[in-house]
């Protein structure tokens, strides 16, 4: 986490600084940004495994574990930028916020074994989990409410404009930076990465309509509930689309 903490901090300052070199020359279609934009915001299925004690789901080993994915509902997200504009190349610092409710828990393994669950067993499994309004459709247990997805995302992205016209500039690009997630009211940060494609349609010299999408995946991790139990997950993939506000200064 510190390493990552210092890669961004670095891209900060070396972007920062090179945008006051070049705001000292600058034309026209050069300047800071900042923009605001809200959208839809969808999980992929994540891939989770709980553990605990042996014998807690049947086992005879030291520690008991549940494979399985979650299911997540879309949710809006909120983001905010800070950039310069150095003609057809942009960076910016990049913060978003969502929140996918989980609605459903698919179960594939139990200590490493298939199953197949019957009434009993997802009764149990919603009694560790603490969840309310259960219902079950073979291995997969829906909520009727259960925990959320929540992410915090700061990311340091460049992005190439295409220059096709005056009015209408699309434009790709990317970037890295740090996502922090939480499941269950366990939290951890890790490594994200994103990419995007989106357009923006120039309203005036300082002000622009954007409309993107985005493919980010942040680096899953164990998030114990105490020393001997808690819940792994893999990687959390999500898509989303936007339309927002730039304002050029």
């Amino acid at each position: 986490m510190r390493t990552y903490l210092t890669l961004a901090t670095a891209m900060a300052a070396i972007f920062l600084s090179t945008a006051a070199y070049a705001q000292d020359d600058s034309g026209d279609d050069t300047g800071f940004y900042a923009g605001l934009s809200v959208g839809l915001a969808s999980v992929q299925d994540t891939d989770i495994r709980y553990y605990d004690a042996g014998g807690t789901f049947g086992g005879t080993g030291a520690m008991d574990s549940v494979d399985g994915h979650i299911d997540t509902k879309s949710a809006a997200e909120f983001k905010g930028v800070l950039g310069y504009d150095f003609g057809m190349i942009r960076g910016d610092l990049e913060v978003a916020y969502q929140r996918n409710k989980a609605s459903a828990l698919t179960i594939d393994k139990v200590n490493g074994s298939a199953v197949t669950l019957d009434a009993g067993d997802a009764a149990d499994v919603c009694d560790y989990l603490e969840a309310t309004g259960c219902s079950v459709s073979g291995n997969t247990i829906a909520f009727g409410g259960g925990s959320r997805v929540r992410q915090l995302t700061a990311m340091a992205n460049l992005w190439v404009d295409v220059p096709v016209g005056k009015v209408v500039t699309p434009y790709v690009g990317g970037g890295v930076g740090v996502a922090g997630f939480e499941i269950d009211g366990e939290g951890k940060a890790r490594f994200a990465w994103q990419v995007g494609a989106g357009v923006a349609f120039k309203l005036s010299d300082h002000v622009a309509l954007t409309a993107d999408f985005r493919h980010r995946e942040a680096k899953g991790g164990n998030l114990p509930y105490d020393a001997s139990s808690g819940f792994t997950v893999g990687k959390i993939h999500t898509n989303s689309v936007s339309a927002g506000v730039r304002f050029t200064f």
